[in-house]
């Protein structure tokens, strides 16, 4: 019991990630809470593309989802999408598929 407490507690947060290539930079974010045993997930991103060495006007996007939590493999599962997030509390990172996210202390 603690540590499913322990562990959906200490989920929510802001959580980033950065890669950058040839094509340019892409910034995403997402930011969870947690509402009546439910996680609200707000995922964000920021895409730079470069085209022929040039910057372009970067791109926005945003997407809302919820999530609950699987105490038994410490993973959100999103409502939506089906997606599985896990969650890293030692390294406070979540993972979605190979996309890793740092939470921002």
């Amino acid at each position: 019991q603690s540590n499913k407490s322990e562990a959906k507690n200490t989920i929510p947060g802001t959580y980033v990630r950065m890669s950058e290539h040839e094509f340019g930079k892409e910034y995403d974010t997402l930011v969870i809470s947690e509402a009546n045993d439910l996680f609200q997930i707000q995922r964000r991103w920021k895409y730079e593309r470069v085209l022929d060495g040039v910057n372009q006007e970067p791109e926005y996007k945003q997407q809302n989802s919820t999530a609950s939590f699987d105490v038994n493999n410490q993973t959100l599962h999103e409502n939506e999408t089906g997606n599985a997030i896990s969650y890293d509390s030692k390294n406070s990172t979540l993972s979605l598929g190979t996309t890793k996210y740092q939470k921002l202390k």
